[in-house]
Formats: C-alpha cells, sequence, structure tokens
C-alpha cells in the first residue's frame, strides 16, 4: 500500500474463492467494518491502488502464470512461511533463479529463527509477544490492545523500509536479494527507548496514573467544557517552568520552595497535580490554544479517533483526505504521510473487488482472451 501510494504498480494475488480472507472481516470487538457493495473499511485502505488478481496455486498452471508474473517484477511480497512457499514454489530460490534482480520480500509473525519461526500469528501476537500490551498497562492492569491493526501497519512500514533500501542497493550492485522483516521486530523496534531502559536497568517502564506522574509538566489535564489536553514541558527545564506559570497566572509559585526545581516539583508532584488540575479546570479549550500559542507553550488537545476528520492541522496535511469513490460515493482514507517535491503520493484508485483485473493482468502478460477463458473455466484463475 505505502508503496502503491508512491506510484508503483502493484498487482495483489488472491485465491479464487472469496480472495482475501481479510474482505470478509465483518468486525473485531464490536467494531463494525462492513460497507455496502462488498467494501469493507478495513480492507478498503489497505487495498487501494492495487490490482487484484485471482489464481489457484495449487495448480500448476497457476504457479507457472506467478511465476511469468515474477520474470517481470521489480518485488515480490509474500507473508507465507518458509514451508508454504517451498510447497507452492514460490520460495527465494526458485523466483531469484527466473529472475536475479528480484527483491524478494517476507514478513513473518515473529521472525525467521528461532522456535517460533513457523508459528502463526497476527497483529495482536506481535503486539502481545513484543511487550507492547503489558507495557501499554499499568502495573497489576489487565494488557491493553492499544488500538486496531496497529502492528500490521507498523510491519508494512518496517517491509516497505526495507525494500526500499534493496532497490537502492540493487542499483549499485545490479543484484536483487531478499529481505525479511517480523511484526515482532518492528515491536521492539517502536518501544526502543522503554526496553533499552528495562533490559539496562531492570525497571520496568509501564504508565502511571496521572496522580502519580513524576513529573507534573508532562501529564495529561482536563479542561472546564471537558477537553484533555497533553502538556509537555520538559525541554527547557525552569525556563518552561515560568512560562507555564504565567500563562496560567500562577507567577506566584514560580518560587514556591515546594516547586521551585525540577527535583521538588518531582517530591511534591502529587499536590502541584493538584493545584494545576484546579487551574486548568478554570479553561476552555479555546482559552487554552491561545495561550498556548502567545507563550509558545509544547500543549495540544488529546483528540479522539472520530476528532481527526475534521481536525484542521490532519486536514492541512492531507493526513486524511476524503475522496471520490466509484461505488461509495465518497471514501476517507489515511494516506501514506510523506511528502515529496517532484513525485507526491496520491491515491488513484479504490481497492479492487476480488479479481477484478486477472484478465487484464494475463493480458498484459501475453495470453490471448481464448487462453483466458481456458484457464477460467479449468478453474485455474
Amino acid at each position: 500500500m505505502f508503496l502503491g501510494d508512491m506510484g508503483a504498480e502493484v498487482v495483489k494475488l488472491e485465491t479464487r474463492n472469496g480472495g482475501d480472507s481479510l474482505r470478509r472481516l465483518a468486525s473485531l470487538w464490536g467494531y463494525k467494518f462492513l460497507l455496502d457493495d462488498e467494501r469493507n473499511t478495513f480492507t478498503e485502505d489497505l487495498l487501494r491502488n492495487k490490482r487484484s488478481m485471482t489464481i489457484d496455486l495449487n495448480h500448476e498452471e497457476g504457479r507457472a502464470i506467478v511465476h511469468r508474473l515474477v520474470q517481470r517484477a521489480d518485488v515480490f511480497v509474500t507473508n507465507f512461511r518458509p514451508a508454504a512457499a517451498r510447497k507452492q514454489q514460490l520460495d527465494y530460490e526458485t523466483l531469484a533463479a527466473l529472475n536475479p534482480r528480484l527483491i524478494y520480500a517476507r514478513g513473518t509473525a515473529y521472525g525467521e529463527r528461532g522456535p517460533d519461526t513457523d508459528k502463526a500469528g497476527l497483529e495482536m501476537m506481535g503486539q502481545a509477544h513484543g511487550g507492547l500490551m503489558l507495557g501499554s498497562a499499568k502495573v497489576g492492569s489487565e494488557p491493553v490492545y492499544p488500538t486496531i491493526g496497529l502492528n500490521d501497519r507498523l510491519g508494512a512500514i518496517g517491509l516497505a523500509f526495507a525494500i526500499l533500501g534493496a532497490l537502492v542497493a540493487r542499483d549499485r550492485t545490479g543484484n536483487g536479494q531478499m529481505v525479511r522483516t517480523s511484526l515482532l521486530g518492528w515491536t521492539l523496534s517502536l518501544q526502543a527507548v522503554a526496553i533499552s531502559c528495562a533490559a539496562n536497568t531492570g525497571q520496568d517502564p509501564r504508565p502511571l496514573d496521572r496522580r502519580d506522574q513524576y513529573d507534573p509538566l508532562y501529564n495529561v489535564y482536563e479542561l472546564a467544557d471537558g477537553t484533555w489536553i497533553a502538556l509537555g514541558m520538559i525541554v527547557n527545564g525552569e525556563h518552561d517552568w515560568r512560562v507555564l506559570c504565567t500563562a496560567l497566572g500562577l507567577e506566584q509559585l514560580i518560587d514556591d520552595a515546594r516547586f521551585a526545581t525540577h527535583a521538588d516539583r518531582d517530591a511534591n508532584h502529587r499536590e502541584l497535580i493538584g493545584i494545576l488540575d484546579e487551574a486548568f479546570a478554570g479553561l476552555s479549550w479555546p482559552e487554552w490554544e491561545k495561550q498556548v500559542r502567545e507563550h509558545e507553550m509544547i500543549s495540544c488537545r488529546v483528540n479522539a479517533l472520530t476528532d481527526l476528520s475534521a481536525d484542521e492541522q490532519v486536514l492541512a496535511n492531507r493526513y486524511m483526505a476524503r475522496l471520490p469513490h466509484r461505488e461509495l460515493g465518497e471514501f476517507w482514507y489515511v494516506p501514506t504521510p510523506v511528502d515529496f517535491s517532484e513525485t507526491p503520493v496520491s491515491i488513484r484508485s479504490e481497492a479492487p473487488h476480488v479479481g477484478q483485473h486477472t484478465s487484464e493482468v494475463l493480458g498484459e502478460l501475453g495470453f490471448s482472451p481464448e487462453q483466458i477463458d481456458d484457464l477460467r473455466r479449468r478453474e485455474v484463475i
């Protein structure tokens, strides 16, 4: 998807009977994904800018068609486990022999080595095994599943990153290669700061109750209108403390012995949080935002997911975009958030229906209409 947004031509290979199973994912934890016209919010975003081709990989002719595609491809992406790839003759050795310049990209759940190499896994497993679910929970609390699809997206970013690096290397050496990454690996990379602390100090960094946040200037607070704000006034030490006190009309606290230094605020954090709670409770979001801009403070609103499609900053940067859709009328997308000055990312087509482009792709490979009809009759495609 990310490479497609950047202009790559992407052909998605799907099974003949129903295509990718994620297309039929109706709900998760009670949140419904299904839309009209056999559309699905989960896959409508993921399959944009792709063409869909259905093929039976258990059929020898089906595998031969994939081999013909590979001979003209730059990149082959798979999440097949190694044994399954070998069975379908889609392993790296087989495909690299057909196209030595091929970048063969494989994403797995747990990595290429170790006892779980061939173990099946989904998005939640990467978060669970990688410490994110407990790392996001307060001590003594149940594991937290942060949000739907987080680890899948992260793993895809990692694989796209690897593919782009391999393409640059190919430009220099003329040779393709295999690149591999995993949901588990990128879950750890995402948490590198906390994991480094845990591994090197023996501490277990976990979220604290906001009243127990030892640095009250790095916390969340509720305003009078129910808006929550995030405060990040910790970069410039005592200067930030003076600015915050001035913005809140609490100048008397600047030299208060209880809060005069960082160490003092740490020691008396509960008392200070209580004072700040009271001060923020007297402000609305527009009033606080005005102070933030006037005093150049580090603070922002805490948004809900449902706020984002109306957020001025999000829309100005096209981090979300409502685009025309031939069947749904319009659809909200989350584009790849990268700006290129000469070759901008774009969403050029909505997600295809299952097998929508099978005949088109086969025609580009040199198959005649009669041959395509024959393949379809014999259930190869």
